[in-house]
């Protein structure tokens, strides 16, 4: 047996499958606590600038890894996705039940990935745009319409954004305790 066979020997799937999960809710635990750092700490717009650049990354990055967790998932319960023409019965099996908070972490990660992510920090920068062309900040009193207009949609984004990350999170912590039962 080789030195690198030696190495690799007590590395399963199963550890793979535990480390992925870790992973995931390790990032999401660090993004929601560095973020909150990041916000009490940089001025306004940095942070926004900030944020633009590593939540798509957070967000690639968590739903890659639990795609892999899924994958993995299925792999060793193949039988979840049954026969052409079987009742779905994932809600009736613990290791469905796995599966499900997989997918109740994997999609709010996707969606915040693809859409709700994208369109928050579109309208971050629309609305540092109108300040600038303003001359005044987002929370001034008395705001313009348009500025008025993009705060709603901004804090609508924002907080479907973190709303859907919570899910993530809570579905992850989750599946930790149902693997550990």
């Amino acid at each position: 047996m080789s030195i690198l066979q030696q190495a690799l020997k007590p590395f399963t799937l199963k550890g793979f499958y535990l480390l992925t999960w870790g992973t995931a809710l390790g990032a999401n635990v660090w993004n929601t606590v560095s973020g909150l750092r990041a916000f009490r700490t940089l001025p306004r717009q940095t942070f926004g600038l900030l944020q633009s650049r590593l939540q798509p990354l957070y967000f690639g990055t968590s739903s890659a890894l639990l795609s892999t967790l899924l994958v993995t998932h299925l792999y060793f319960h193949p039988g979840l996705l049954g026969a052409p023409g079987a009742r779905p019965h994932w809600h009736e099996a613990e290791e469905g039940v796995q599966a499900l908070l997989v997918v109740a972490a994997l999609v709010p990660s996707l969606a915040n990935w693809l859409v709700v992510g994208p369109a928050a920090t579109k309208t971050m920068f629309e609305r540092h745009r109108l300040e600038r062309l303003e001359g005044k900040e987002y929370d001034a009193p008395a705001p313009s319409e348009p500025m008025a207009k993009l705060n709603r949609r901004f804090s609508a984004l924002h907080g479907a954004a973190s709303a859907l990350n919570l899910l993530s999170g809570l579905a992850l912590a989750g599946l930790g305790l149902a693997v550990s039962l």
